[in-house]
């Protein structure tokens, strides 16, 4: 009788163990979504910590994790961060990834052409970093100065490239890594060119943010960078719109003729030379393009004309006929519009008419 109650309990603790091996191991597989993000946030008790996790689904047992966690001893010892898991992780996985720490870091794809507030607004979106904090610590000159920076921002040296953050990242460590990874791209050949040019570094990133506003063709861009080189030999006027534009931050819909007159270091319609500043982040195909403009090149103007490529001036005369082509391609182009968008009304209110029709026969 001794030997069958024991044998029973025996049996009993195998089938309550292997019930709670299965309860760790399988909590989370019902969760329909592929991953689940979890941010734990500085200073949370780990009664939150688990209950964050179980309001997304990713424990289903509460106190069985809080037991778990004080056996193996993370309970004080959970890093905060964002965490993302497999829908099918169990209680292990969730709890070495606390103890370790074993944040997710966000790929973050910054494009060229971004602008400061730009860069900010992706980085809040993606991985929750304070904007407002991201823009003042950019715009501060004595830390870009400690950054190496040779102007009084970031502008223009934060790197396009795709970067790795950690949810809530600080905003200097951001900014710091975007920097170095402009001066790791800006090599000791092109400094030694720019020098050779008789250009400081500041003026070459300037030039090469207007050459990456203007330039939709990678082929274009040594020749835009040749037209202002050009006139910035000549002592002309650059008159380049997206000056402009950063000057009164209006990076959409046509410039009025009253833009043009904008009171600012940045409109190159009324100030001669480079403005104070970089606009944007070039490219290093930009950066490239500003240092070896293209040899030979007497034009000093460029016009669009409606495919993203530029038709290219050596005189005002030309230019200007240039520019009412392209006047009469928008002309065009507007009145093209405008057909589509009769015709389709049209057919809409055709369209309403069968159906009333077929109402009435009904």
């Amino acid at each position: 009788m001794r030997h069958l109650l024991k044998d029973s309990i025996i049996v009993l603790a195998l089938s309550l163990l292997c019930m709670l091996l299965i309860e760790i191991v399988c909590q989370a597989r019902y969760f329909p979504s592929d991953y689940v993000f979890v941010v734990v946030e500085p200073g949370m008790s780990f009664n939150e910590i688990a209950e964050r996790f179980s309001s997304h689904g990713l424990v289903s047992n509460k106190p069985l994790f809080m037991l778990l966690s004080k056996i193996l001893g993370i309970e004080k010892k959970a890093r905060s961060g964002r965490y993302r898991f497999e829908a099918t992780s169990d209680m292990i996985d969730i709890l070495r990834a606390l103890y370790h720490g074993a944040t997710f870091r966000e790929k973050i794809v910054i494009l060229p052409g971004k602008t400061i507030e730009d860069v900010a607004h992706i980085f809040s979106e993606r991985a929750g970093v304070d904007s407002v904090a991201l823009v003042t610590l950019a715009y501060d000159s004595s830390f870009v100065a400690s950054l190496g920076v040779p102007s009084r921002s970031a502008e223009g040296y934060l790197f396009p490239d795709t970067y790795e953050v950690e949810w809530k990242e600080r905003p200097e460590t951001i900014i710091s890594q975007m920097v170095k990874a402009f001066f790791d791209a800006f090599d000791d050949s092109l400094r030694a060119k720019a020098k050779h040019m008789g250009m400081g570094l500041n003026e070459i990133v300037t030039l090469a943010s207007i050459i990456e506003k203007e330039a939709m063709l990678d082929s274009e861009r040594p020749k835009i960078s040749a037209v202002f080189h050009n006139r910035l030999k000549r002592n002309m006027k650059l008159q380049a719109d997206p000056t402009v534009r950063y000057a009164l931050r209006k990076w959409r819909g046509r410039l009025l003729y009253d833009d043009l007159k904008v009171d600012s270091p940045y409109n190159t319609y009324c100030v001669k030379g480079l403005p104070p500043t970089p606009i944007c982040s070039p490219s290093l195909a930009s950066l490239v393009a500003a240092l070896y403009p293209m040899p030979g090149s007497d034009d000093l103007y460029f016009v669009a004309q409606g495919d993203g490529s530029h038709y290219f001036s050596k005189t005002a005369r030309e230019h200007y006929r240039a520019k009412q082509r392209y006047k009469r391609y928008l002309r065009k182009l507007k009145a093209q519009m405008a057909a589509e968008a009769k015709a389709q009304e049209s057919n809409v209110n055709s369209e309403k008419g069968a159906q009333g029709g077929t109402q009435v026969n009904q």
